[in-house]
Order: C-alpha cells, then structure tokens, then sequence
C-alpha cells in the first residue's frame, strides 16, 4: 500500500507539530479566580454594596463590580498581572489596594480588604408603596417601589451629596453626620413626592426625622458609646395618587358652631399647600360633621368651613383653580353613628373630619422641573425676604 503525501497533508502535519512544541516549552497565561472579603478595619463587621473599581497594568478597560450580602466579591484574574482595587461605598473612607496575581499562580487567590468607617450615621432605607385599608386609619407597606428620583442635600454645608434619576433599586444609603442638617426628596410619577429633614444633633435634635412619621421612624440598629457612629434602617412609605380617593387631613379643629381657620389648624393646612406645591394635581377640600344638629345646617356649616379652609390654602400662593371647597354635613359617616344611634364623644369625632382628594391633574409644575438644591435655595431666599418685610414694618 503507498501513502501520497498532498500539500494539505504536509501543512496540517506542520501545525499539529508546532502546537505540540508550543504546549511543551510555551508559557501560556493561567485564568484564574481572585476573591476576597471587604470588611471594616475595626469590628471586621463584612461590608455589602462596596463598588470596586478594577484596573490593571494592561491598560484594560476599568470594570466595576461589587460585594454581595456577606462582604465577598471575586472575578476572573489572569496570572502575571497586578491588579489595582479602588473602593468606595456610603459611610466608609475611599480605600485604594494592589494586588500582583503570580506567574505559576492556579486554580484561586484570595485578598482581602478592609475600610475606614467614617463619623456619623449610615441611614439605609427600602422605599415602598403607603396601603390604606378601608375607610379607617390603618395603613401596611405594599410593594417594593424602583425607579425613583432621588435627591439629598446637606443644608448645613450647602452640598448635594446624592442626585439619582430613575434609581432601578427600591434602596439607597446616605450618610449623616452629627452637626449636620439634611434633606431628602424622593420623587415618582404617579405617587405623592416625600420629603424628609433630617437633623443630626442639630437644632435641639439629636436624631429627628420629619415627614416620615412616628411609625416609620428609622431603628438603630447599631451604635457606639458616644454616639458618634451607628446604623439607622428606615422604610419609607410612598403613597399613590388615586383619583377621587379620599385622604384625611388630621389636627384640623373648629370652635363650635364656627368656621374660622384656628392656629392650631395652621400647620396641617401647610402640609397640604406643601403637597400642592409638590404634586401636579387639582384638588377638592372636603368638610364633615357629625350627625348631631339638623342635616341643613350641618351642609351649610361644613360648607363654610371648606371655604375658610380653602381661603386659607389660596392665600398661600396656591391658585385658585386648583382648589375647590365641598361641605357633605352628616351624610358621609365612616361609623355607624348616624341619627338616633347613640355614640361617644370619640366616636362622633371621628365622623367630624376634613379630607381631600384629587380630582385631576396638571400636565406639570415648576416643581417637577426643579432639582432639590433649587428648590431649597428658593425656600430660602423665600424666608429671607419674609424676614426683611416682617423687620421693616
């Protein structure tokens, strides 16, 4: 039998004979898998959330990556190639390491790392849809809300120190440091924007949260001796706008038989020129009463007390067209105390209320178009001028 050598033949005995030199003197670069642990430098308390910034010596393209829940991160490194780590996460130091994976390195390499914590507060907070249930006062937490705006300005040093737009995450972190007087601004289409001041041994405070509410205030989870360092974990309720939906406005009091606007009655009306400000949306301001007194003069007093309220709002800078005055009397009880059913005090005031509910809404605001530190610096100049006509009457 003869074998015929073809061209083809000899080029492929070539190749094969060459990669089997190669395999046997070549040295080829090893992939392998770097992993470590990030954790704070004093209690080796593992750090989720840490951003690693990766570059190397090659001039490879910088990649981020991050730690999971317990501390750890890990990626593909090459063998031969020095790695440089830069980390950053809220409330700890920025950290910069090195690492060279060696020659004959295989398999796993481990380096671990560890942050400097920084003074003050790490505030972690999870934002999540306001429930109501029924026609009474309770309220849960529903779904997880993502896609946010998210805005915090340090006022206390006139700096933004978080601008997100369209957070996919229903979580964020900030730090509060003591002395320090912050605001927060969350904003989504369709739900009532939240605002929330935060003074940190500040003001008479050492740790107050206003616009969150005594039931969702922040727990500490962890915090030193003196204070100066801890851990505060918050779920912030968001509430959606429902059209015609009915929302109580509590603290909104009247002397008998009357419908002036009392003092007392002042701050909760605020709050809702606040929401007005905040929101694209048109409004009805409802009154109530109780069933005592005849049906009548129980419309025609709630009415009355609609408008007072309703004049009131309007004098604070919201127009008129966005607000209007309803008095439903006795016919809306939210209990069974209508006429001829004896109740207790408590029960009769319930019925006696004041509500508002979108009745539409605006295409948009000034607001909307407004970052937090415009809207802040106008608040300002706002109370500056207040204070040079008060001064100069």
């Amino acid at each position: 039998m003869i074998f015929v050598v073809t061209k083809i033949s000899k080029m492929k005995y070539l190749l094969l004979s060459a990669l089997q030199f190669c395999v046997m003197t070549c040295t080829v670069a090893q992939a392998i898998t770097l992993q470590g642990v990030v954790t704070d430098n004093r209690n080796n308390c593992k750090l989720d959330n840490v951003d690693i910034t990766i570059t190397d010596d090659r001039g490879t393209t910088p990649y981020i990556i991050h730690t999971d829940k317990f501390g750890l991160y890990n990626f593909e490194a090459t063998s031969g190639v020095t790695y440089e780590f830069d980390l950053s996460r809220v409330a700890y130091e920025d950290f910069t390491s090195s690492f060279k994976v060696d020659k004959k390195a295989k398999g796993e390499m481990v380096h671990n790392m560890s942050m400097q914590r920084l003074p003050g507060y790490e505030f972690q907070a999870d934002v999540k849809e306001l429930l109501s249930m029924g026609k009474g006062t309770d309220k849960k937490l529903g779904q997880e809300l993502k896609n946010l705006k998210i805005e915090i300005y340090n006022n206390t040093s006139d700096k933004e120190i978080r601008v997100t737009e369209d957070d996919p995450k229903n979580t964020f972190e900030a730090n509060f440091e003591r002395g320090n007087h912050y605001t927060i601004l969350i904003r989504k289409k369709g739900f009532f924007a939240k605002r929330i001041e935060v003074n940190v041994d500040i003001y008479g405070c050492i740790l107050c949260f206003e616009g969150l509410g005594n039931e969702y205030a922040p727990e500490i989870e962890s915090a030193t001796e003196g204070n100066d360092r801890g851990v505060l974990v918050a779920e912030i309720p968001m509430k959606k706008i429902v059209k015609n939906e009915a929302i109580r406005l509590d603290n909104i009091y009247y002397d008998y038989d009357k419908w002036n606007i009392r003092a007392d009655a002042k701050p909760a009306l605020d709050k809702l020129v606040q929401t007005l400000k905040r929101n694209p949306i048109v409004i009805e301001l409802g009154s109530h009463t109780d069933s005592r007194g005849k049906d009548d003069y129980n419309v025609s007093l709630s009415d009355k007390r609609a408008k007072s309220a309703v004049d009131y709002i309007v004098s604070r800078g919201i127009k008129s067209q966005r607000i209007t005055a309803k008095g439903y009397g006795e016919s809306m009880p939210l209990n069974t105390c209508i006429d001829g059913v004896e109740c207790t005090e408590k029960e009769f005031q319930f019925n006696r209320r004041t509500e508002f509910k979108v009745t539409g809404f605006l295409e948009e605001t000034n607001f909307a178009r407004k970052s937090l530190k415009e809207i802040l610096a106008e608040e300002k100049l706002t109370k500056k001028r207040l204070k040079e006509q008060i001064e100069g009457i």
